[in-house]
């Protein structure tokens, strides 16, 4: 608990109950007045004991109780609140048509003297014990002081970084020459081919203390381009300090491909991954390996894996050298610390600082890296406190001159900049970052989830004009900013976090004693020493483990099983915990909810994803409070029961993919739901069942999944979900049943029911990401047209139109001014995407030159993919257009009629770097791409000529049996030829200058070049390239070559 946080919002929560008279309403309103007047004078000296606990063991005391009172009077009034709301609903259910306010006069009568007496007194125990905490202010000597109001960007209206959602906000981590010159180091150790003889498999280890850099380096390795092509498996895996062998084999057998079952026995988890690797060339990386984990590749994984390919590797990170000696590391890299230019220079890519304010704060900065003590980890850290503060140099004198510099005997070397990091957040940031170090390491956290548990914590509420989710979502980012979370690279837009081992270890250090995060191996020995528990977070409890420990108190208020195997026993202990406000049971083998598991009235937050569950039993009506619920996954789900419309402060409802294929009438009352996932709608609402003018009430939506859409084919009930009104929606998803290869057989009266609906269904000008799936039209609905200019989907960012077989023609996307991701696939019925695709109006008004475009086509679109275009023959877009001048990366795949890309694709698209075409049949020129740097060219039979790339950097060359010109390529490129019916050499290999050639090839190829050797026709064409690699498909045969100093080795006989 952070106890300023918490007791400014039970402030609010008392003043709230205030007006709606709660008091007045159980006979209680003098106690709860009482209580206020009570907190708030603690809250008056609580900054004072809060700066000198550290050195009174006696206030440290004080702050303890303290903390308890206010979790059981948190507690006390959530019943009080709970109570009052039932009387309330009793009321509107014996007057449904009074129009008055639920208040005081109308429901005296309905008073409980019972219960009033019964939480009256509770409360009065609650004041009590609250006086006798606030009596002890004058002895302990605290003093009212001026709270210190602490920096951040939220609701800062003109802050530089407030709002923004740009992913790059997380800056780069890579600096300096250093990082480089140790990536192509451990590259060309780990590509090395090895002394005929020796192992398969050899081990490296990088080496370095916390902080360091030890991953960030291993992410590089793992991430380069010879690594890539080196390498056909390639395995990561995230090392806990607890490790758990079965778990570890099951998840490399799945990273290999593979799939365990029902498996969890090392004896047939070990045989399994053996057949995965056997003859494949792997690299696996086991990061942060611990001495107390350093049997996971000699005493559990050597054995499984022995049996790949010659030439396999294994990488290390570890804290330890002895971790490197115990796995018999042929090689121990040790990272050193960054220089403090390199520093300077991380620094200043942290804070973002131009040119002029990197001059002026140049002195300072380098002062400050020296502190960090060249620990990239550090100075991200004291990087996020600059960035918040901005380029103000007495600002960065006054962190300087931190007292929190001279901590000494730090425990488990944390960095000094971690505590002034932690010292720098507002109480309100605080208790979210704590409430991260609950998830176990390397955790994949998804930021939707952790708003609402947040939220379900009471740490957020509406602020001014902020929803909490809002407010959620600006924590969020600001956590990000401040290099506190660190944003998963794969997820588009931030979706997705996770916390530095060394962070989250940080972060439980400084949490309270009443939070624990464990293993099921750690269970009861570990929770002895704390004094009562409100936060438990297990991961993998297997089946028969004791939780009898459990009973030692029933204080607990937010449970995390994480991949727990425990099955509906739990149900058995989980309904004595009474005050339970988040369960979360995810991936989890329960097949049902008990009902009393649903006398849990203070539940905020249940999370089911992905579990066996079979029913919801209708009790889960009773769980008033529930305000996130996810159900999604649960593939055996088939029922949802009609009480679930009683559940009204829901604001997150997820129940995709689930067996379920209607909802219960009554979804309009859920008015304050935020996200709604999985909604089917139907057309009849007299069988009892949801339709889409149930969507009409539900204001509030900021994400709208809608499935099964081919149901909804009466216009004016859809008319009736009144999307365009919803000004908070900004992610929706229209998803029709999958029915691939059948939509163009459909009526057309089905695909004019189809249009119709979904051209009423027009979304709010706030919307940012689209989904159409599946759609059965001929046409894309008309608000997608953008006929007006400025279009009524100005803030639109991300689109993605799947499995559309019916629609001939694209809309004129290129007005879309904040478009940066669009993905076309499926769309088999497009033959021609020309001007239209960038232009208002129609071809005819475009040709005649009637119309013009208010907008450069596509100003921000970075990432172009399509797929699965089967029809697709021509891409017009002329030299005269300019278009997409930020477009970083294009991929084409499997649009087998594509004659050609078009010409302005060279002429105005000057940001592309990442160019793949794949089986593209028809297309026979890829040339003038001048910025291009990555360029995949796989299964193009027609393929003739590639050429002019002057920045190329690497080319992959896959089954194109007819390219017979490569050339005007960067010199020093890298180059692969992939194809295993090849028995000659291309002679365009005489004209190119890689730097390294490797070719997978057919065996006869490999042996006609080894046997006939120097000198034969096929060792002429690549003679002149400084290193060249061949090897068959399965690599169990290989050449390597080397022209200075001349070497040739083969393991061919």
């Amino acid at each position: 608990m952070i106890l300023a946080a918490f007791l400014h919002n039970f402030i609010k929560l008392l003043t709230k109950m205030a007006e709606d008279e709660v008091g007045m309403l159980l006979g209680v309103h003098g106690e709860i007045k009482k209580l206020e007047k009570t907190v708030r004078g603690i809250q008056c000296v609580l900054s004072d004991a809060e700066r000198k606990q550290a050195e009174s063991s006696a206030i440290e005391r004080w702050l303890l109780q303290l903390k308890d009172v206010m979790y059981d009077a948190d507690d006390l009034m959530d019943m009080c609140q709970i109570n009052a709301e039932e009387r309330c609903a009793r009321y509107s259910t014996y007057h449904p048509s009074s129009k008055f306010r639920c208040g005081i006069n109308m429901l005296s009568c309905f008073r409980n003297p019972i219960f009033a007496h019964k939480i009256g007194t509770k409360i009065k125990e609650l004041n009590s014990r609250l006086d006798e905490i606030s009596k002890e202010r004058s002895i302990l000597g605290l003093t009212e002081l001026q709270a210190v109001v602490k920096p951040s960007n939220i609701l800062h209206q003109h802050s530089e970084f407030s709002r923004k959602t740009d992913p790059q906000i997380v800056l780069a981590d890579i600096v300096g020459d250093k990082i480089e010159e140790d990536t192509t180091l451990l590259v060309k150790l780990l590509t090395t081919e090895k002394k005929v003889g020796e192992e398969n498999i050899s081990a490296v280890a990088i080496v370095g203390m916390p902080g360091i850099g030890k991953t960030t380096l291993a992410k590089k390795v793992f991430n380069d381009p010879e690594i890539q092509r080196e390498f056909p498996l390639k395995l990561w895996y995230c090392v806990s300090k607890d490790l758990k062998g079965v778990e570890l084999l099951k998840c490399i057998i799945r990273e290999a491909g593979g799939d365990h079952g029902v498996a969890e026995d090392r004896a047939e988890l070990v045989p399994m991954l053996a057949r995965l690797v056997r003859d494949k060339k792997f690299f696996l990386i086991l990061d942060d390996v611990w001495p107390e984990s350093q049997e996971v590749w000699i005493g559990l994984l050597r054995d499984a894996m022995i049996g790949g390919a010659r030439g396999s590797r294994l990488l290390v990170t570890t804290r330890d050298d002895r971790v490197a000696r115990f796995i018999q590391a042929t090689t121990s890299h040790h990272v050193q610390r960054l220089s403090d230019m390199d520093a300077w220079s991380l620094l200043v890519k942290q804070v973002a600082l131009n040119e002029i304010e990197r001059e002026n704060l140049k002195d300072i900065g380098l002062e400050l890296v020296r502190k960090c003590d060249g620990l990239p980890l550090a100075i991200k850290a004291i990087g996020g406190v600059l960035r918040v503060r901005g380029p103000n140099i007495i600002e960065w004198q006054t962190i300087s001159k931190s007292t929190l510099w001279s901590l000494v005997d730090l425990p488990n070397n944390f960095p000094r900049a971690f505590f002034l990091s932690y010292e720098d957040l507002p109480s309100n940031l605080r208790q979210c970052f704590i409430f991260c170090s609950l998830y176990p390491e390397d955790f994949e956290i998804f930021r939707t989830d952790l708003v609402y548990l947040w939220l379900a914590e009471g740490f957020l509420c509406d602020e001014g004009d902020l929803s909490f989710y809002e407010l959620g979502m600006e924590y969020y980012k600001e956590l990000i900013m401040r290099n506190l979370l660190e944003v998963h690279e794969r997820f588009y837009d931030q979706w997705v976090c996770k916390m530095h081992d060394l962070m989250r270890s940080f972060a439980e250090y400084v949490r309270d004693n009443d939070s624990l995060t464990m293993r099921e191996g750690e269970l009861s020995h570990r929770y002895e020493s704390l004094l009562k528990l409100r936060r438990l977070s297990v991961e993998k409890i297997e089946v028969g483990s004791n939780l009898d420990f459990l009973n030692k108190d029933k204080s607990l208020r937010t449970l995390l099983l994480i991949n727990n195997l425990l099955g509906d026993v739990l149900f058995k202990v989980l309904p004595s915990f009474s005050h339970l406000r988040i369960v979360v049971l995810s991936h989890s083998n329960i097949s049902s909810l008990s009902d009393s598991f649903c006398a849990l009235v203070q539940l905020r937050y249940l999370d089911l994803f992905r579990t066996n569950l079979i029913t919801l039993p209708n009790s889960i009506g009773n769980l008033r409070k529930l305000k996130y619920l996810n159900i999604g996954e649960c593939r055996q789900l088939s029922h949802v029961p009609s009480s679930i419309v009683d559940l009204l402060e829901l604001r997150f409802l997820c129940f995709h993919k689930t067996k379920s294929e209607v909802f219960p009438v009554g979804l309009r009352r859920l008015t304050k739901l935020v996200q709604l996932l999985g909604f089917k709608p139907n057309n009849d609402r007299s069988k009892g069942h949801s339709s889409l003018e149930d969507l009409g009430t539900l204001s509030q939506l900021s994400r709208l999944d809608l499935y099964s859409l081919e149901k909804a084919s009466d216009i004016t009930i859809a008319k009736e979900a009144n999307l365009k009104a919803k000004f908070h929606l900004k992610d929706l998803t229209f998803a029709y049943t999958p029915n691939r290869g059948c939509q163009v057989s459909k009526s057309i009266e089905e695909k004019q029911i189809a249009e119709d609906v979904l051209n009423v269904l027009s979304p709010p000008l706030s919307l940012e990401i689209l989904r159409i799936i599946g759609y059965l039209g001929y046409h894309l609905p008309n608000w997608l047209h953008v006929w007006t200019f400025p279009s009524e989907l100005k803030y639109l960012r991300f689109l993605k139109i799947s499995e559309c077989e019916c629609f001939s023609q694209l809309p004129p996307l290129g007005q879309l001014p904040n478009l940066d991701y669009l993905r076309i696939e499926g769309a088999i019925s497009v033959q021609k995407i020309g001007r239209e695709f960038f232009l208002n109006g129609s071809e005819d008004r475009i040709t005649s030159g009637t119309h013009y475009s208010p907008i450069l086509p596509f100003p921000l679109l970075t990432n172009l993919i399509f797929v699965g275009m089967s029809h697709w023959a021509e891409w017009l877009w002329e030299k005269n257009q300019p278009a997409m001048p930020k477009l970083k990366e294009l991929s084409i795949t499997n649009c087998p009629k594509l004659s050609s890309l078009p010409k302005g694709l060279s002429h105005h698209a000057t940001s592309l770097e990442y160019l793949t075409i794949t089986t593209a049949e028809r297309i026979k020129y890829v040339e003038d791409l001048q910025t291009v740097r990555d360029i995949r060219v796989h299964d193009n039979p027609n393929l003739e000529r590639v050429s002019n790339l002057p920045n190329l950097s690497f080319i992959l060359i896959g089954n194109c049996p007819n390219l017979m010109v490569v050339e005007n390529l960067k010199p020093r490129h890298r180059m692969e030829l992939v194809d295993y019916e090849m028995v000659t050499l291309p002679e365009y290999l005489r004209k190119v200058e890689p730097k390294k050639l490797t070719i997978r090839c057919a065996k006869e190829l490999l042996l006609e070049i080894t046997i006939l050797g120097v000198g034969s026709p096929e060792w002429q064409k690549f003679e002149h390239i400084p290193v060249v690699k061949i090897h068959t498909y399965d690599e169990s045969l290989y050449a390597a070559y080397c022209k200075t100093p001349f070497s040739f080795t083969t393991n061919i006989c």
